[in-house]
């Protein structure tokens, strides 16, 4: 492996850390809500959300699956830069396609749930 590969390698890997560390935090309810219904929502959406941590749940669960799925995308690239494993590209695609599927499911079945 070349010097530049592994700089790529322990990058990509740094990033797969912080997100499977933000997934615990989103999972737990814990430091700020990384969605986009909290980041566009207005001054008093956010303060009424605030006010009833209840209604953020949904919204830390989806957080939390998606910055998991991220983690494993950066991981399984991770793999693959190590590696050059080709049955690592078939599984980062089916985890693409997987995180995609699930992040519209999921915004379905809360915007339902409201």
């Amino acid at each position: 492996m070349e010097p530049v590969q592994i700089i790529n390698c322990v990058i990509i890997l740094a990033f797969s850390i912080g997100s499977f560390v933000i997934s615990c935090f989103q999972f737990r309810e814990k430091g700020y809500l990384f969605h986009n219904a909290y980041f566009w929502a207005t001054q008093e959406e956010r303060r009424r959300m605030d006010e009833a941590p209840e209604s953020k749940m949904p919204y830390y669960r989806q957080s939390g699956f998606a910055f998991l799925l991220i983690g494993i995308l950066f991981l399984v690239f991770a793999v693959y830069l190590a590696t050059g494993w080709i049955w690592t590209l078939f599984a980062f695609s089916l985890a693409v396609i997987i995180a995609v599927v699930y992040a519209v499911v999921s915004s379905v079945k809360i915007e339902r749930h409201q």
